[in-house]
């Protein structure tokens, strides 16, 4: 199987708009669900945080789960991702669409940040220094933000290993 930033992009961009407890937002939970092993035995419930288990959604329905982690936790996403040996740690790096994000929302914006992850989303494009990124459970839909590259409140980055590269 092919592994294409493309293809997972555009799933993500299909779905900006699906907001919390839609019949929508219920199938991307229980799609993570459904999916076996489910990491850590647990189910996501449709009232948690939901941007770990939209990645991971978006793993399963394009058959990507051997170059994605599938977790419903942005903490445990990075230990996943270390094991694989896609976890990038240096924020200054300058992402590609399709990879992964990861926010620290009590990063103090001195030096690479360490701290324990807020957030994630799937990076859409990177253009004149920002980052367009989707996210899942943003402002309870799945929605868009920008930050700029070596941003404040970065954690670090799951760079998948699509063919393209």
């Amino acid at each position: 199987m092919r592994h294409s930033r493309t293809v997972i992009v555009r799933q993500a961009q299909a779905r900006v708009g699906i907001k919390e407890e839609s019949a929508a937002h219920h199938e991307i939970v229980d799609r993570y669900n459904a999916h076996k092993p489910l990491a850590f035995g647990y189910m996501t419930k449709y009232e948690d945080p939901w941007c770990a288990t939209f990645i991971s959604y978006l793993a399963i329905i394009t058959g990507y789960t051997d170059i994605i982690p599938t977790e419903c936790s942005c903490r445990r996403m990075i230990g996943l991702a270390g094991k694989m040996g896609i976890w990038q740690e240096d924020d200054s790096y300058v992402p590609r669409p399709g990879d992964i994000i990861l926010y620290d929302w009590k990063d103090s914006g001195s030096g690479d940040d360490t701290g324990i992850p807020d957030h994630m989303g799937m990076v859409e494009k990177v253009t004149g220094g920002v980052i367009t990124v989707i996210e899942g459970n943003h402002q309870d839909a799945v929605g868009r933000r920008e930050i700029a590259v070596n941003g404040q409140y970065i954690r670090g980055y799951i760079l998948p290993r699509y063919d393209e590269e």
